[in-house]
This record gives structure tokens, C-alpha cells and sequence, in this order.
């Protein structure tokens, strides 16, 4: 069984979440179901989330969980749950699990979430914050059955304010948890090209205390810029991802795939390599807009076909060897 969600359509043009079952035989055709109808409203108080863009994440429960960039409580965006029906052919169960907007708290959540140990939930926002560029935050479950869960901002993103060259707006990419409960990411703007960055996130050495985010990478023209999707987490904890624009320094650079490979000790640079560079004249696409997928020793990714300096193509699904 396949699951997604559509940005859009449905009962109320807010979007949906779907499934996808695969024929009964050999050749025949896949079988899709609409499990939830958003019906909420951008910016304004819905009861209900709209326009979800990110991935989907399941537990071992069949559970889905979800982001929708629009909707709920403040209008800006929600983090809900789908939960299966006890016997088949009854509806899903969607439970908004927390509405985004109020105060400090992140909005316009781009990017799904993230299931890590003890029950938590990892996701972005693109807006919000303390300096209003976007937010890491985790969601707790309740203590006891029915209770409220737990919202908690685990790092804004500062930009270049007050002398940081940080990272603002995190995209589509959800995030991608490593070896001690490190938290790896994107963002599409910021750093010191002003370009986006790959960043990591660490969890505190005592509860209660504060992350630490490190910029491990900015991007800059001449080796890709502007990521809108998320990691794929290899052996020896590399990284691999796509920038939609730039790639070798050329006018029709139109994005790359590339290896972020960390370094042998500790507070040294993680080395940056691109796998490919994709251009507005070669056939095999422009302007990757989503991450990779990691196979055994090949990534597979899609590009959106919108360059910058060409008549956009349809795009293309493409497989790099590493």
C-alpha cells in the first residue's frame, strides 16, 4: 500500500490524503482511495488543516501522520494524524494533534514529520519563530490516553541577523534523524552566500536544556543553491540531497545532486561533493525540487523540469550510481 497526500482538490479544493493498493494480478490496475478531505482555510480559523505538502510518516500502528501548511486553529498550518478503522471499509480517523500560529510558535509548515524513539515527532516550519524564518520543533503524545499533545520549538532560525549567517526557511525536506538523536535538514535561504544550508540540530546533554544547530554546509552558486527537498541519511552518516538551482558555475546550471561527507575529526568541515550537475539543455531533466531516495549504491530522484534559463521540460524520474 502506497500513501500520499495532493496539495489541492477534494470536497473543498484544501487537499486529501490517499492510498494507493496494488492489483489483485499481475497487470492490472492500482486501486486508489481518498482517506481524508481537508477542508480547512488558509490564514484564517478552520477547524480542519489545508494544503498539505509534505510527506507522509506511518508507525508501526498503521497510523499516518502529516503536516498541512494551511488551516487550523491560527490558519497557519496544522500537525495531524490518520488513524486506520477498526474493520474495513469504515472511514479513517483524523485528529489535528497541534494548529501552528500562536505566538512564537512556528507557521506554514512545509515539510512532513519525522517518527523518532520514545514517541516524538520531528518537523519544520518555514515561517515563524523568533525571527519569523522558520522553526524546528518536536510533538510529544499525551501521559495518558485522549490527553493534549505536546508542542515544543526546538530551534529558530536567526538568518543573518544580529552577525549569524544561519539558515532561513526550511522547505519541503522532512528531516532525517542520526546517531544520538542528531536531526539533520535543510533550508532554502540563508547561510553565508544567502543561499540555503544544510544544518544538524543536537539534542541536549542534560533534559531540558537547549539544541545546538550547526551550519554544516552553505550552498553557494558555483556548487548548487536554493534545496528544496530533504536528506538521505547513507553508511557513515552521509548525506545526500539536490539543490534546484546553480551546480559548476555556468548560466544554465540548473541544480545538482550531491554527498556531504563528515569529516574524520571532530570541528572539521564535512566535505561537499556533486554527484551530478544538471543543465537547461541535457535530457535528463532541470531543477530537481525533492530529495533522493537511497537504494543500494544508487539514488533515485525526480526533477520538476522548471529551469531558469530554458523552455521548461516535463521532467523526469532519474537514478545516479554511487
Amino acid at each position: 500500500m502506497l500513501y500520499g497526500t495532493s496539495i489541492a482538490g477534494g470536497a473543498s479544493d484544501a487537499g486529501t490524503v490517499f492510498s494507493l493498493a496494488p492489483p489483485i494480478s499481475q497487470g492490472g490496475p492500482w486501486v486508489e482511495t481518498t482517506l481524508h478531505t481537508f477542508t480547512g482555510t488558509a490564514y484564517a480559523p478552520s477547524s480542519d488543516g489545508a494544503n498539505p505538502t509534505g510527506t507522509l510518516a506511518i508507525d508501526s500502528e498503521g497510523v499516518l501522520y502529516g503536516t498541512t501548511e494551511y488551516g487550523g486553529s491560527y490558519g497557519y498550518g496544522t500537525a495531524f494524524s490518520l488513524t486506520p478503522p477498526a474493520s474495513p471499509g469504515e472511514p479513517w480517523k483524523e485528529t489535528i494533534r497541534h494548529s501552528f500560529g500562536n505566538g512564537s510558535d512556528g507557521a506554514d509548515p512545509l515539510a512532513g514529520l519525522a517518527i523518532a524513539g520514545h514517541g516524538l515527532l520531528y518537523g519544520t516550519t518555514y515561517g515563524g519563530g523568533t525571527s519569523n524564518l522558520g522553526t524546528v520543533f518536536s510533538l510529544s503524545r499525551p501521559a495518558a490516553p485522549g490527553g493534549s499533545w505536546g508542542e515544543t520549538v526546538l530551534y529558530s532560525f536567526r538568518g543573518d541577523t544580529q552577525g549569524f549567517t544561519d539558515g532561513e526557511y526550511p522547505e519541503y525536506g522532512a528531516l532525517v534523524t542520526g546517531k544520538g538523536g542528531v536531526l539533520y535538514g535543510i533550508t532554502y535561504a540563508g547561510g553565508s552566500s544567502g543561499v540555503g544550508t544544510v544544518f544538524s540540530l543536537a539534542p541536549p546533554s542534560a533534559p531540558g536544556g537547549a539544541w545546538t544547530e550547526n551550519v554544516l554546509y552553505s550552498f553557494s552558486f558555483r556548487h548548487g543553491q536554493s534545496p528544496y527537498g530533504g536528506l538521505a541519511l547513507g553508511k557513515g552518516g552521509i548525506l545526500y540531497g539536490t539543490t534546484s538551482e546553480g551546480g559548476a558555475g555556468a548560466r544554465n546550471d540548473a541544480g545538482t545532486v550531491f554527498q556531504l561527507t563528515p569529516p574524520k575529526s571532530q570541528g572539521q568541515p564535512w566535505k561537499y561533493t556533486n554527484l551530478f550537475v544538471f543543465t537547461d539543455s541535457n535530457p535528463n531533466g532541470q531543477a530537481p525540487r525533492a530529495g533522493v531516495t537511497l537504494g543500494k549504491g544508487v539514488l533515485y530522484g525526480t526533477t520538476s523540469g522548471q529551469g531558469l534559463y530554458a523552455n521548461p521540460s516535463p521532467g523526469t524520474v532519474f537514478q545516479v550510481t554511487l
